[in-house]
C-alpha cells in the first residue's frame, strides 16, 4: 500500500491493552496510524497467580474487548480481539502473537514507574521493543 505524505500506511495493527487500564487512548492512537479499512487486533494478556481463578477476569476482559471490537467494525475497521493468559512472559507472548498475526505495527502504552520499580520488575514495554519484528508505536499513558 502506498500513501501520501499524511496518509496512514499500516493495514494490520495489534493494540496491546492492559486489563485494568483505560483502553481508549491506545485505540485512538492506533486508529490515527492505521488505514481506514485496516485490521485492528485488540489484545489483552492476563497474568494469573497459581492460586487464582482467572476465569472471571478473562470473561470480563473478553466482554469489554468484544464491545469495543463491535464499535470499531461499525466504524469500518476489520476488528478482532483476543484475551489470553500470559504463557511465558507478557512481552514475549505479545511479540509472538504479533508475528503470528502478521501485523505491520504494534501499539503499546508505557507505565510510569520509579527507577527502583523498573530495576526490580523490569519493563515489559522494553522487552516488546526488543522482541518485535515490526515497528512499535509507544506512548506514555499510565501511572503506577
Amino acid at each position: 500500500m502506498t500513501a501520501g505524505k499524511d496518509e496512514p500506511v499500516f493495514s494490520n495493527v495489534l493494540i496491546a491493552l492492559k486489563e485494568d487500564l483505560d483502553r481508549e487512548p491506545l485505540i485512538e492512537l492506533a486508529k490515527r496510524a492505521a488505514a481506514p479499512d485496516a485490521r485492528l487486533h485488540l489484545l489483552t494478556l492476563i497474568k494469573v497467580a497459581a492460586n487464582e481463578d482467572g476465569v472471571r477476569r478473562l470473561k470480563s476482559a473478553e466482554q469489554a474487548l468484544e464491545g469495543r471490537a463491535d464499535t470499531l467494525r461499525a466504524e469500518g475497521y476489520d476488528a478482532s480481539f483476543e484475551v489470553g493468559i500470559v504463557v511465558v512472559a507478557a512481552a514475549m507472548d505479545i511479540a509472538r502473537i504479533a508475528e503470528e498475526r502478521g501485523v505491520d505495527l504494534m501499539v503499546i502504552g508505557l507505565a510510569k514507574r520509579s527507577r527502583v520499580g523498573k530495576a526490580l520488575v523490569g519493563s515489559d514495554a522494553q522487552r516488546v521493543l526488543l522482541g518485535a519484528t515490526c515497528p512499535v508505536l509507544v506512548t506514555h499513558l499510565y501511572e503506577r
